[in-house]
């Protein structure tokens, strides 16, 4: 058919499709777990729900939808299929969601269910039940930002045990999307995980996890031709919402220890020891993945990390913590990485307050 039958309305809306996300070169890989990160709007949920739904009208296949909150996947259900219908999708086909406290809510097309939605902090719900036609699991916003919602505890293995839980021995695909909010998360950390810096793809455990580090020009220069786009452009947020830059990484405060520091002291922090280093005649602390094996004193913030061979004690109140905590304030406190930065900010912030 040629482009000129097509009409104006169709081919902007063909413009709008190609400019956001398409899963179909991620999902070529092949991968159990998926990790799409990318800028806010490019269209890393729509894209997925887009797949969900033609994969489940072509192949009988079932999702599951999972958000960390009840309450935030209570607001994801606000016109999660108006979206895909606005743009001209699934137009002759029915959609809505059941919602329930107890129990586990439903998305129906056509009067049939097609997936479920379910709150990570609350997965326990799963357990007594079956899901033979799921196919595929998005954990849509895994990636969170300082505020009112954190990352629960042990949160990585309740998230392998809803994997554990609706697989069953099957194979399942698993997206997990979030914003480019800092790299610093549970799942790169458990996996060991890092960006492709060098290109938008790159596989880990011989291939059963593959990152996603969305480059798309064509929608960053859309973007900047809005006037919000210009307003924002060359600032900190102006990087994060159109040049996909973490939001909360930046190159401060990050500085390997220099030779003349000497270990101070021992600290495990979420199941890994870092060494607490000072130089005495420039007065920097340096916090690195460097530590004294033999240095008897070994301290923990967390009772998780507690055993026979630590010091519990509040960091708020360790006398061995004050000169991290001094050294902090004066603009002396150096971490080796951004993920000890992020990781050891968070507990300076609490003893601030």
């Amino acid at each position: 058919m040629p482009l000129e039958s097509w009409g104006l309305a169709t081919l902007l809306l063909l413009t709008r499709w190609f400019m956001f996300y398409d899963f179909n070169k991620l999902l070529s890989y092949n991968a159990l777990l998926n990790f799409v990160i990318g800028e806010r709007g490019v269209g890393k949920s729509f894209g997925a729900k887009k797949f969900v739904i033609s994969d489940y009208l072509k192949n009988g296949n079932e999702f599951v939808y999972i958000r960390r909150y009840k309450t935030e996947l209570d607001n994801a259900y606000e016109g999660f299929f108006d979206q895909l219908q606005n743009e001209g999708l699934f137009l002759d086909h029915t959609f809505r969601i059941t919602a329930s406290k107890k129990k586990i809510d439903k998305f129906y097309c056509d009067k049939e269910v097609c997936g479920y939605g379910v709150p990570l902090s609350t997965a326990n719900i799963l357990k007594s039940a079956s899901f033979p036609k799921v196919k595929t699991l998005i954990f849509d916003e895994f990636l969170i930002d300082n505020g009112t919602y954190h990352y629960l505890r042990n949160e990585v293995t309740q998230f392998l045990d809803i994997i554990e839980t609706i697989a069953r021995l099957r194979d399942v695909r698993v997206i997990l999307l979030g914003n480019a909010i800092t790299i610093s998360n549970p799942y790169f950390d458990y996996f060991k995980l890092g960006l492709p810096y060098n290109s938008e793809f790159r596989t880990f455990k011989d291939g059963t996890i593959l990152v996603n580090y969305i480059k798309n020009p064509a929608y960053r220069e859309k973007k900047k031709a809005t006037r919000f786009g210009a307003l924002i452009d060359g600032t900190e947020y102006g990087e994060y919402a159109i040049d996909n830059a973490f939001l909360r990484d930046n190159d401060s405060f990050i500085a390997k220890r220099d030779k003349d520091a000497r270990v101070y002291s021992t600290i495990v922090l979420k199941g890994s020891k870092y060494g607490i280093w000072q130089n005495w005649k420039t007065g920097f602390v340096y916090i690195s993945k460097d530590f004294e094996p033999s240095n008897p004193c070994v301290f923990v913030f967390d009772i998780n990390d507690h055993t026979e061979n630590t010091i519990y004690t509040k960091a708020r109140n360790s006398t061995w913590f004050q000169p991290v905590l001094k050294a902090y304030k004066m603009g002396c406190l150096f971490f080796e990485t951004q993920k000890i930065k992020n990781d050891f900010i968070a507990i300076i912030g609490r003893c601030m307050i």
